[in-house]
């Protein structure tokens, strides 16, 4: 664990010709050293003119509440943002893509100039001089790499205690060439760092081996094993660790254009949109009842979805056993997507989503009120929401016709719409046999939030915005029947329940269980080994969600987890590795050395500040950039 806020603040104040950052370290120190503790990093702060302006073309929109597009079928925020057309004539050129998709480091990593290697050193030597005893942590120091060993990185690990003893621990990466893959030997990086340890350090024979290999553009394959003793060659063992990391390209929102389980992706947009309306509504914004294809781009007139109601309603539907015989995952994907709807609620859903107004959805539910109340109803919902139960209070002549005031449409049309696209997830992961999905423990808090929102309940008049006047029924107010009032304290049903925190709970934990579903769907694709699902689902359904609106301001997202499986060692027998990454250690009585051998297909480091480093090509069409990164400490 690192505390260097005080150091720091010293380097800021005694070396202000360069710059420093206390923060996590870059993307090329974590592949050496595999830390993330914060670091100090010093280093000469450019300008990124190579992709700033790039950039600012493509660079994701932080808020989702920009005005634009109406359609359901988006590619910016959750509700209305970029459109597909504004999207594809932004900066995206298939040379850009390569590049970014290309390179190891970031684009902030772009702006981290070098410095050269003696003011490094000089920077470094001067801070064990100064008079600051308290500080644990590692102290970074970019280096240019044109001295005669090519250093690139500099380290000073500290260690200082509350009796002012300080601990140092002296680090250097080396740039060492690229070379062919199969000219590099176990034995050759032995000898390298025996000639750095001296006679004076015994050899330990115990060596970490780490290498990893592309399954799949998005997918690679970590494996880890020891090996012992000098005749150790680099094959794998057959008790190695394996760590499956898979980066899902959301894109900001664009993953779903190309992907099977796009139909889900968009109910769930359209979940987010009766929220958003419905917010409005509570905040007494007009544009709450405004038409926004909330229902759907396929919009019916009044009198059509009348008609479809009275159908669903009060005709018989033949109703068969559904079978799901399909084998993998993209294919049952389609099957619930096209399945015949046979619940009441649902058809009904199905067909309220088809209004093209508020006032239209309005009136359709109140003609489902009428229907109820007056008609001989054959197909009784049954389902368990407040909408079903109106419906069923009404038929068995319990309650009288509620007036809908407010946002009280969208509010049973919302339930409804997440009744049903659980269901939808439900089956896909039950009948292809992946995972039980459990939404009641899913939609648990994890943490209580006593302050709620002032729109998170219906306690209170509710003003009816669009007729300019309050309601004379509140939202929360129980609906009386013909049989008095004793009766109404025991059948009464709450129509307004709307919980802001809730829904929005619910939303985060369905745009979580879509992306698991699309990286199942990649796993299929990429590699088809069924035994590893329910792992998968298990370890990501534990992590946090991200909010709904923070999955379109991503450009990946990450699944990564270990897990015992012989099949993925043998995917990965005859795969090229992409990576490499061996540790060695030397010792005696008073110093540790330990050596790094990092092993890459690509350069780590911007190759805008090292034009020295750029190699001829070469005869293998395989070549490994090759790093060293010895750390001496004294014990």
């Amino acid at each position: 664990m690192s505390d260097l806020a005080n150091v720091y603040q010293l380097f800021r104040s005694k070396f202000e010709d360069n710059d420093f950052q206390y923060y996590y370290p870059p993307s090329y120190i974590r592949s050496l050293t595999e830390c993330d503790d914060k670091i100090i990093f010093a280093f000469r702060k450019v300008q990124n003119h190579i992709l700033s302006s790039e950039m600012d073309a493509v660079r994701p929109k932080q808020s989702p509440n920009s005005n634009g597009s109406a359609s359901l079928d988006l590619t910016g925020s959750p509700l209305r943002d970029v459109s597909f057309e504004q999207f594809e004539e932004m900066n995206l050129s298939k040379e850009y893509h390569e590049s970014s998709v290309q390179n190891l480091w970031t684009i902030d990593e772009e702006t981290y100039a070098p410095l050269s290697t003696e003011k490094a050193r000089s920077l470094l030597q001067a801070f064990i001089s100064l008079e600051c005893r308290i500080g644990r942590g590692s102290i970074w120091v970019l280096c240019c790499g044109t001295d005669s060993e090519q250093k690139v990185l500099l380290q000073l690990s500290v260690n200082a205690a509350s009796n002012n003893q300080r601990h140092f621990t002296r680090g250097v990466v080396r740039f060492s060439g690229v070379q062919p893959s199969n000219s590099i030997t176990l034995g050759q990086l032995i000898d390298i760092h025996r000639q750095r340890a001296g006679e004076g350090m015994k050899f330990s024979p115990k060596i970490q081996i780490q290498q990893w290999c592309k399954l799949h553009a998005q997918i690679t394959l970590r494996l880890s094993w020891n090996a012992m003793g000098e005749g150790s060659t680099f094959a794998v063992e057959r008790n190695a660790r394996v760590r499956l990391s898979q980066e899902f390209p959301v894109n900001n929102g664009a993953f779903s254009r190309s992907s099977p389980a796009e139909y889900f992706w968009q109910q769930l947009q359209r979940l987010a949109m009766m929220r958003e309306r419905i917010m409005d509504i509570r905040a007494n914004r007009e544009s709450g009842y405004a038409r926004n294809d909330v229902c759907g781009e396929a919009e019916m007139d009044l009198e059509y979805i009348k008609q479809k109601v009275n159908n669903i309603l009060s005709s018989f539907l033949e109703v068969e056993p559904v079978t799901y015989n399909s084998s993998t995952i993209i294919d049952m994907v389609s099957l619930v997507q096209k399945r015949k709807l046979t619940d009441v609620m649902e058809r009904l859903y199905d067909a309220l989503t088809l209004c093209s107004s508020y006032e239209d959805l309005k009136a359709a539910i109140d003609y489902i009120f009428h229907l109820s109340t007056h008609s001989n109803i054959v197909n009784v919902p049954t389902n368990g929401t407040r909408f079903s139960q109106l419906i069923l209070a009404m038929i068995q002549d319990r309650l009288a016709i509620p007036l809908l005031t407010g946002s009280e449409p969208y509010e049973l049309l919302l339930e409804c719409g997440f009744s049903k696209l659980m269901n939808d997830y439900r089956t896909i992961f039950t009948e292809a046999g992946i995972y039980e999905l459990e939404f009641e423990k899913l939609f648990q808090p994890q943490v209580t939030n006593t302050r709620k929102s002032r729109y998170a309940t219906g306690n209170g008049p509710q003003l009816d915005a669009h007729h300019g006047a309050p309601s004379k029924r509140s939202a929360t107010q129980l609906f009386q029947s013909a049989a008095g009032e004793e009766r109404v304290r025991e059948k009464s049903i709450l129509l307004s329940n709307f919980d802001e925190d809730e829904v929005k709970l619910r939303l985060n934990r369905l745009a979580q269980v879509h992306l698991l579903l699309e990286h199942l769907l990649l796993l299929e694709s990429a590699v088809n080994v069924p035994s590893i699902y329910g792992r998968v689902c298990e370890l990501y359904l534990g992590r946090a969600p991200y909010s709904y609106g923070e999955v379109y301001n991503r450009r990946t997202d990450l699944l990564e987890f270990e897990l015992d499986e012989f099949m993925l060692l043998r995917k990965a027998d005859h795969v090229l590795p992409c990576a490499r990454r061996v540790t060695m250690s030397s010792a005696n009585m008073l110093q540790k050395l330990e050596t790094v051998f990092y092993q890459n297909v690509k350069p780590i480091l911007p190759g805008r500040f090292y034009p020295q480093f750029e190699c001829k090509e070469l005869d293998s069409k395989h070549e490994f950039w090759c790093y060293e990164y010895d750390r001496i400490e004294s014990l």
